[in-house]
């Protein structure tokens, strides 16, 4: 399994591994998406609309941190659901990708990240994140 969600009252935990940092960064923010959402993605009607997300840092933790970050701030910003990233690019010390949106939009709760561990090792890639729910003011 690329990713396991586990929920308790105070925080979210995922897990993720990947054979490439890539791919790890991917199943990552399809994790996250489906942490927010509450379920599994699933499809919509898409009519060619992506949404830009971005992030930079001096390493994977705080490139990771940051994508993920500019994710969930677009999940309540964007006027549909977001889908799993169709296009990732690395650059010098930054990562951007093109989320699909999709119609309509489903119900999905605030997040913030706690903290996030990369680690690159002889099996692949492995990321832990840590998420807590942002209760409403």
């Amino acid at each position: 399994m690329p990713h396991e969600i586990k929920e308790s009252p105070e925080t979210i935990e995922l897990t993720v591994s990947a054979p490439t940092r890539e791919e790890l960064f991917r199943e990552a923010l399809a994790g996250v998406l489906e942490a927010a959402c509450g379920a599994p993605l699933q499809e919509g009607a898409y009519e060619g609309q992506v949404v830009p997300v971005q992030a930079a840092g001096d390493d994977d933790d705080t490139l990771l941190a940051g994508l993920v970050d500019d994710t969930l701030r677009a999940v309540g910003a964007e006027p549909g659901s977001l889908q799993t990233p169709r296009w990732l690019v690395f650059d010098e010390k930054r990562v951007a990708a093109t989320l699909p949106l999709h119609s309509p939009k489903l119900p999905a709760r605030s997040l913030e990240i706690a903290s996030v561990a990369v680690a690159c090792g002889e099996d692949g890639w492995t990321a832990r994140l840590e998420l807590f729910p942002v209760l409403p003011a």
